[in-house]
């Protein structure tokens, strides 16, 4: 297993920060998209395990998040749907290239699940996995959750943009900072039942969501407040001709106290949920 630093060219022209872990004895290859506010260095042991099952593995920033961020970042023009739109379609163009013809899959997480089956060419990928990706609308989201949603959406993300332009790294916010198009963005997709809905035929032009047949695995967890039943349906919803297999766990059926929104990437997993992922994805190559 190797890893070395790469760099993906999106056809508006944006370079991103990659990171590419290549199996020693590989079967196919994965392109992960992360979920926002994630490094990719948060997906790092999740790629290793999956190389060392034989699958070459991308890891990459978004622009205006992390090493592909532009300095200031105040000044950073990104929006989320540029993210499904360009970057998405990039990791796969890259994976692709490198290293057909092995088969192409995604792994999305959150945002990454959200938009990643639907990007222009996401035909190129054989399969899709689903990880806590749903709409995130914040009236489905379970008290006290959604207020503390509805406080950074409404009160800590005005108040940084307006003193620095863009929102910081801090207890509040513990994800990578993020440009301000990017969290206006995203707050809008959030605060309305239809999330990109409205966007489909303006930024998000060029979507697959109708167009994409999976198959998809979408998997959420019991304790997740923002992926729940009711958000993960509404997403779906946009996938109407893909073939859908749903996997919902509860903590306690792997041995565990708490998974939520990001812990199925804890290396704990690495025997049950990692080993099931890719035990289906496998069977898709």
């Amino acid at each position: 297993m190797t890893q070395q630093s790469c760099v993906l060219h999106a056809a508006d022209g944006r370079a991103l920060a990659a990171l590419l872990v290549e199996a020693p004895q590989p079967r196919g290859a994965i392109a992960l998209n992360g979920a926002a506010g994630y490094p990719r260095e948060f997906y790092l042991r999740f790629a290793g395990y999956c190389a060392e099952r034989g699958y070459h593995t991308l890891l990459y920033d978004y622009r205006g998040t992390g090493a592909s961020a532009s300095a200031p970042l105040s000044a950073d023009p990104a929006r989320m749907s540029e993210w499904g739109r360009l970057d998405m379609p990039a990791a796969l163009e890259f994976m692709a290239r490198r290293f057909a013809p092995l088969p192409l899959f995604t792994v999305g997480h959150s945002v990454g699940g959200q938009l990643g089956p639907a990007c222009p060419n996401q035909a190129l990928a054989r399969a899709h996995v689903l990880l806590a990706a749903s709409t995130g609308y914040w009236r489905a989201e379970p008290a006290p959750f959604r207020y503390a949603a509805l406080f950074f959406w409404w009160v800590y993300g005005p108040l940084t943009l307006a003193l620095w332009g863009y929102v910081p790294h801090s207890p509040l916010w513990r994800g990578q900072p993020l440009p301000a198009g990017v969290f206006r963005q995203w707050r809008t997709w959030c605060m309305r039942p239809e999330h990109f809905g409205p966007d489909l035929d303006g930024e998000l032009a060029g979507n697959q969501f109708a167009a994409c047949r999976g198959p998809l695995l979408v998997w959420g967890f019991s304790d997740d407040p923002i992926a729940n039943p009711q958000t993960v349906a509404a997403l779906l919803a946009h996938y109407p001709r893909a073939q859908i297999e749903q996997r919902w766990t509860h903590p306690a059926q792997v041995g565990a106290r708490h998974i939520g929104h990001r812990g199925f990437f804890s290396a704990r997993h690495r025997d049950s949920l990692w080993r099931a992922a890719l035990d289906w994805i496998d069977a898709r190559c």
